[in-house]
């Protein structure tokens, strides 16, 4: 089912929450998304050098339930005590109740702030939406709350800037930014298109990511396009990220080992084929490193028809390779 994790003890396991969380990690990645999304009158009231993540945790396990607290503090452009707070907020499915959920949000980061002896300050919403629909639920809170137009001025309404990237032109996002990159593949990791452009996507990470963190970034692309998604196979990925990514693609392959054998392990536990997954998981490591190695595949097929310990023998004979040719 199409759905984020309900329970907040959980969200982390969400591969797209811990993908956008290490991406906004970055405050550079930040302030691009600012500058990109929010009206620039709003932009020049802000100095996005100061920009940095807030050190409180705004919002408790009651508040949770499908919120990611991702909050920056930022300073005004022209001084002063007063600031505002940026709020990103990730979705993967379209959520009716998004725009209550935020403002129970910003409600929490004053109160916060008043139990800190500080003032009240503005908090800017922003939300980050990739789904395969567009974006349909209310964006303000007259939207959600039914009454009649007597009423209307008794229902707190504000501003909720929605980043809906099935909205996005791909023309927008082929600019060359590393950011938008990210974006590109959040856009399109759900969905039926993303095996047409994972070579054109994986290029530009190639061709954008700075030297000095280029490996660790490519792998947590290649991370999140093991667990994130469906459209892709194994052996389809180790194919592009071969051809396109080249030796720092060969670099990656332990994390893609891992993560195989990782989910042998959980699927085996879960349906208590623990023995067949991990052959599994084994057939998929052998496939990858042929293709790494530049050894003709086996095929899924003839793999299956080994026994237990050849199939363990070849993996290990072409482990050893692996590891001999990468040191």
């Amino acid at each position: 089912m199409d759905e984020d994790p309900e329970e907040s003890d959980d969200r982390l396991k969400n591969p797209h929450d811990r993908f956008v969380r290490r991406l906004l990690g970055d405050t550079d990645h930040v302030r691009e998304l600012v500058r990109w999304q929010l009206p620039a009158e709003v932009v020049a009231e802000l100095d996005l050098e100061t920009l940095v993540p807030a050190k409180e945790t705004f919002v408790d396990k009651t508040l949770r339930g499908g919120l990611s607290d991702l909050v920056f503090q930022v300073e005004l452009a022209g001084g002063g005590d007063a600031f505002v707070m940026l709020l990103f907020e990730h979705k993967s499915v379209v959520d009716e109740q998004a725009v209550f959920q935020v403002l129970r949000y910003m409600v929490a980061i004053n109160e916060q702030r008043q139990r800190n002896g500080q003032p009240l300050c503005c908090v800017i919403p922003l939300i980050l939406y990739h789904g395969v629909r567009s974006w349909n639920a209310p964006r303000r809170l007259p939207e959600l709350i039914h009454a009649p137009a007597a009423f209307r001025g008794y229902i707190p309404d504000f501003d909720m800037p929605l980043l809906d990237l099935s909205g996005c032109s791909d023309a927008e996002l082929r600019r060359e930014s590393v950011f938008l990159a990210y974006m590109t593949l959040l856009k399109y990791i759900r969905r039926d298109e993303l095996p047409e452009r994972l070579p054109e996507i994986l290029s530009l990470f190639h061709r954008l990511l700075p030297p000095a963190t280029a490996l660790e970034s490519i792998e947590t692309i290649l991370r999140y396009l093991v667990v994130g998604t469906d459209r892709v196979s194994r052996q389809e990925l180790v194919t592009v990220f071969t051809r396109v990514m080249q030796s720092e693609g060969a670099s990656a392959m332990p994390t893609i080992a891992e993560e195989w054998k990782e989910e042998g392990r959980q699927e085996g536990r879960q349906e208590g084929r623990q023995e067949g997954r991990q052959e599994g998981a084994m057939i998929g490591q052998v496939l990858a490193y042929q293709q790494f190695l530049g050894r003709p595949t086996s095929g899924e097929e003839a793999l299956l028809a080994m026994g237990a310990d050849e199939l363990r023998a070849l993996f290990q004979q072409l482990e050893a390779e692996f590891r001999k040719l990468h040191r």
